[in-house]
């Protein structure tokens, strides 16, 4: 549990330095994977209810913590790029 959950967090702070960075998220390709596979992992024990389920639990929701962010910062992109469209527009129109 503790392997997965260190697996998902250390994925995602690559993702995180990505997107900060300008970058896209594709860019982070091989992070999300092992992200997604560790959420995976993480989501059964929580199903199962093997091992500490309280540790899974916990661990599943510091995930979903990480996901609303990641959320955030892809609308924060995403919106970055529009205004951006939207000032670039009306000066090429001018020129």
């Amino acid at each position: 549990m503790l392997a997965e959950l260190a697996i998902a967090n250390a994925a995602f702070a690559v993702i995180k330095t990505t997107l900060a960075n300008g970058k896209q998220i594709a860019d982070a390709g091989a992070s999300l994977g092992k992200y997604f596979s560790a959420e995976k992992a993480i989501a059964k024990q929580v199903a199962t209810g093997s091992g500490n389920v309280l540790e899974a639990f916990q661990a599943k929701e510091a995930l979903v913590r990480q996901e609303e962010e990641l959320k955030f910062m892809l609308n924060k992109q995403r919106l970055h790029g529009l205004s951006l469209i939207h000032i670039s527009e009306p000066t090429r129109r001018r020129g």
